[in-house]
């Protein structure tokens, strides 16, 4: 045999072999065998290709749908299709969103009664994640299967994140049937305003800006004296910057060496260098944490001559304001005390706010504790019994907010809370939920998700689908910075949860994960992308998942596209 003949001959064998493998490898033939195919993932097609998934969900109460993106026009129809067969096949009659639960509520009066523009009312629902033509669409068929006479479907949504509406519903009742009570509901409502503000990491800084000219080329030694008072994290301290043509040319504070816990006066100091090509200096104090701190007597000196110009700044806080000085941060107050000094007669004071996530929460959960006991009350006042309870949720959305704010409560607790109150508003209702994987997993997560506790309430009445894609485009918004773009990623790595599903061949199709194989039982890549994406990064957010822990079930699409602006935009 040629040599030419004897390579061709061994090159066909090895082909044979490789497809024997492929087609011999348990795992995609298992996945072959038990997948449901589905045929488009466009509603309004028909349901004969869906018929298997009625013995996969089975009397359920709850089908969680998750998506392994926030912006692919595929999950979004095929979530539009699932809920079509669920109410029009399986008796279910309420759909619920991960967005605020009063906001969406506003668009039950539209699904259910026509009120409203649902362009609009989506918008309205401030998620530019649901703010898509694939959404809208799904809004209208639900208010189309309402006027048809066959059933009816409300649209509901069980996050917290943003307690506006939720605080302006209860003090409109607050108004009408509680007014005394009024006052302390306008306080709360103060405080969580201002807690809101300040939600993100608490700083108080006071910043001054250096004639650039007079410490050029010169070695700096800046210098103050700080109290402190419960400072339980962060610390107190100085601060100074050096920027140049490029950017920064040094930066010091005295974070390793700044004040922490309660102390009295001490001494503190940064020494630097000020390069010749220096073109802006910064400097200033702060707290980034908690409790009190009081600067005074703040000194700088310039190749060791003190700097002493008063009508640039005031650097020992004996007027009226901190002049030369920018005061401010989120969380803080920071003015002058005119009973506390190291020299002369004032300083200058960051305190963190009362008006704390935490304290707001204290104000709602009073509020709720107020409005749950008063109940009877309402009752005689003529307030109906739905729109008590009505007040008493969106309360609670309210604490739920301040709560997450303040690290109290997890916002998936609080979502799967608000699932809770839905069905027990609804006695024997099934519900369709709408969220990412990573709430709607049963566990997997370096948190406990809202399907965790939700597993933990309803058990098996519950049939949690993950979704999983191999590639495609999507929408998010770009990490680092700028807005919404679209993004394109490749072939899921080899090996991967979304990779295997894909090399079964079938471009769309359900998979009933319960009674899978080992493979399925051990951790596999899957990409779980949420509202941001990092560019040039093909295989970010691809996290370790163990597929019949968190899901049981799987919807698989091989390509996506991206999802489409609402049209009403």
């Amino acid at each position: 045999m040629s040599v030419r003949r004897a390579l061709i001959a061994f090159l066909a064998l090895l082909t044979v072999t490789m497809l024997h493998a492929q087609q011999a490898d348990p795992v995609i033939d298992w996945i072959r065998n038990h997948a449901v195919p589905l045929k488009t993932p466009e509603a309004g097609k028909g349901f004969d290709d869906m018929r298997p998934l009625q013995q996969l969900i089975g009397q359920a109460r709850i089908v969680s749908l998750g998506e392994a993106t926030h912006g692919s026009r595929e999950f979004f129809q095929l979530k539009h299709r699932m809920l079509e067969f669920l109410v029009s096949e399986m008796g279910f009659s309420i759909f619920s969103i991960e967005a605020n639960l009063p906001e969406a509520y506003r668009l039950n009066d539209y699904v259910l009664e026509g009120k409203g523009d649902p362009a609009e009312l989506l918008r309205g629902m401030y998620f530019w994640t649901w703010d898509t033509e694939e959404v809208l669409a799904m809004i209208r068929w639900m208010r189309e299967f309402n006027l048809s006479g066959k059933g009816r479907v409300q649209f509901t949504g069980f996050d917290m994140q943003t307690p506006t509406v939720a605080a302006s519903i209860v003090r409109d009742f607050t108004a009408r049937y509680d007014a005394p009570f009024m006052t302390d509901v306008d306080q709360a409502m103060k405080i969580s305003e201002t807690a809101s503000a300040n939600v993100g990491p608490a700083i108080g800084m006071a910043t001054g800006a250096f004639p650039v000219s007079r410490a050029a080329g010169k070695k700096v030694r800046y210098s103050g004296y700080i109290k402190t008072e419960g400072v339980t994290r962060g610390f107190a301290g100085l601060w100074w910057a050096v920027d140049g043509p490029g950017g920064v040319l040094s930066f010091d504070n005295t974070q390793s060496r700044g004040a922490t816990g309660t102390t009295d006066w001490t001494r503190y100091t940064i020494e630097l260098t000020v390069d010749a090509s220096a073109k802006a200096i910064s400097f200033g104090a702060l707290l980034p944490g908690d409790g009190t701190a009081w600067f005074d007597g703040l000194t700088i000196e310039l190749d060791g001559e003190p700097f002493t110009d008063a009508s640039v700044m005031d650097l020992d806080f004996e007027s009226a304001s901190p002049v030369g000085f920018t005061t401010g941060g989120a969380g803080f107050r920071v003015d002058i005390d005119t009973s506390v000094a190291h020299s002369g007669k004032q300083s200058l004071r960051m305190q963190l706010a009362p008006t704390s996530p935490t304290d707001a929460a204290a104000r709602w959960k009073a509020v709720v504790s107020h409005l749950d006991e008063g109940r009877a009350g309402y009752r005689i006042a003529g307030a109906p019994e739905r729109n008590i309870e009505w007040t008493l949720q969106n309360a609670r959305v309210v604490l739920q907010s301040m709560q997450m704010s303040a690290g109290k409560v997890t916002r998936d607790r609080s979502m799967a809370d608000n699932v809770k109150w839905i069905l027990e508003q609804n006695p024997g209702a099934k519900i369709v939920l709408w969220a990412h994987n990573g709430h709607v997993a049963t566990g997997g997560f370096s948190y406990e998700t809202m399907g965790t506790a939700l597993r933990w309430m309803y058990g098996r009445e519950m049939v949690v689908f993950g979704f999983s894609f191999n590639q495609g485009s999507f929408q998010a918004v770009s990490q680092g910075g700028g807005g919404l773009k679209n993004f394109t990623v490749p072939p899921a790595p080899s090996g991967s949860l979304d990779a295997t599903l894909a090399s079964a061949g079938l471009p769309l199709f359900a998979l009933d994960l319960r009674a899978s194989p080992e493979w399925f039982r051990q951790a596999r890549g899957s990409r779980q992308i949420g509202a941001v994406y990092p560019e040039g990064a093909p295989y970010a957010f691809v996290s370790d998942v163990v597929p019949a822990e968190v899901y049981d079930a799987v919807l698989f699409v091989e390509a996506t596209t991206v999802a489409r602006k609402n049209p009403g935009r």
